[in-house]
């Protein structure tokens, strides 16, 4: 099946909005043995969207249309379809029942403007909408499935999963078995990556993606075959296969993210954690608590964004930070030191540097990090020097080592800085 994908909206085209339905639903289609062929942004005219809908009837059966459901005038999606397809809009009276409740239960009276949203093209389903007031619409035109949803990413992607999938999956002409399987990786670029995987010989039925997610290169393997089993066996070879090789630069065969994998070792080893963060302002503690039942091992943690509170909340020495700076290997190192002894965690973690755009000099450029680490055995740091991409990005980066610098820690292997 052919399917294409068409966000609607100025908002996106300005760049004030980034656009993130259309990656969730490739996501989602990849997953379910489904690819997209053709991706586009149209803005809030008519003409942009019919010339859109005449691209993409060329080579697209299914078209998935997100935004411009609403109840405003620049919300032309619907009625330029019906246009488009030469059909006529009629009042749906099971959709104005569901906006009047939606606004009764918020003790409104339902503004004038979202009638609109109860009209639809004649001879179209409604897909259901239980998070908003705008309902999705499936109609069939000259052979083509186009399914209409809005734009409000939390309500697309419920719609995605809830509806659209399952019923891409029954168009489908091919009901073939799929198997998947996620792999994530820390450490190695994606050419390296790439080199170990040459030397393997997987079956030619596997298909591999590569997916390089800031800091991390994800290892998608799926099989597509009539047998289920036959296809979930290849990709369970294969996944063996790649770990066997990458070794310890695999953290997850789960598709988890970095933080579940650090706190289920956290949990299951029964240790603790304290953190300390400068440059970095809680960004690892909120990776951690993101993670439901965190409080089974993360004890805290303590923002020292200024040379004040590191001495006050930490007692790092003020004499150390006048002569070796706040980022500096002892900065890094007293901060964690103090922040095991203070939280009586089993492991302390603290992350010091520059994060940019400015106050780098020659000696410490921008996206200069120390991560340091105290347990039982002792302290233990080392010097980062991450590509200043941007100050989102250095933080991320440091954040994200820090976790795999526990991870290492807790499982023995070789840390980062250390000769094989």
């Amino acid at each position: 099946m052919k399917i294409s994908f068409l966000a609607i909206g100025d908002e996106l085209l300005s760049g004030r909005v980034a656009e993130a339905n259309g990656k969730y639903l490739a996501d989602q289609l990849s997953l379910s043995g489904l690819e997209m062929k053709f991706m586009l942004l149209a803005g809030d005219d008519a003409q942009e969207i019919i010339t859109a809908f005449n691209f993409l009837q060329q080579d697209s059966e299914t078209i998935i249309v997100s935004g411009g459901l609403g109840p405003t005038p620049d919300d032309l999606t619907i009625e330029v379809f019906a246009k488009y397809a030469g059909l006529e809009l009629e009042f749906a009276p099971e959709i104005m029942e569901k906006i009047d409740l939606r606004f009764k239960l918020r003790n409104l009276a339902t503004p004038a403007a979202n009638k609109k949203q109860a009209l639809i093209p004649k001879g179209a389903k409604i897909i259901p909408n239980p998070l908003g007031t705008a309902p999705g619409i499936e109609a069939k035109f000259q052979n083509h499935f186009f399914l209409f949803l809005p734009g409000v990413p939390g309500e697309f992607k419920k719609m995605v999963d809830d509806f659209v999938i399952p019923r891409l999956r029954e168009l489908a002409s091919d009901k073939k078995s799929l198997a998947v399987k996620t792999l994530r990786t820390y450490g190695l670029p994606e050419s390296g990556i790439a080199d170990r995987m040459s030397k393997i010989h997987f079956d030619s039925r596997l298909k591999i993606a590569y997916l390089p997610e800031l800091p991390e290169i994800y290892l998608r393997l799926s099989a597509l075959l009539k047998d289920q089993t036959e296809a979930l066996q290849i990709v369970k070879t294969g996944a063996e296969q790649i770990k066997a090789e990458l070794k310890e630069y695999v953290f997850s065969e789960d598709d988890e993210p970095m933080e579940l994998a650090v706190g289920k070792l956290l949990k299951n080893r029964g240790l603790t954690l304290a953190t300390a963060e400068s440059c970095t302002g809680g960004l690892l503690a909120k990776k951690l608590t993101d993670i439901a039942g965190s409080s089974d091992y993360f004890l805290g943690g303590f923002i020292t964004y200024s040379n004040q509170l590191k001495t006050k909340e930490l007692g790092v020495s003020a004499e150390l930070l006048e002569a070796r700076g706040a980022v500096s290997d002892e900065a890094a190192r007293a901060m964690a030191e103090a922040a095991r002894d203070r939280s009586s965690a089993d492991i302390a973690i603290a992350i010091t540097g520059i994060a940019g755009p400015s106050g780098g000099t020659r000696d410490k450029p921008v996206g200069l990090v120390y991560i340091a680490l105290a347990d039982k055995k002792g302290a233990w740091s080392q010097r980062f020097q991450f590509l200043p991409w941007s100050r989102a990005a250095v933080r991320e980066l440091a954040a994200e080592t820090a976790l795999e610098i526990i991870r290492r820690r807790i499982l023995g292997l070789r840390m980062p800085g250390e000769k094989s």
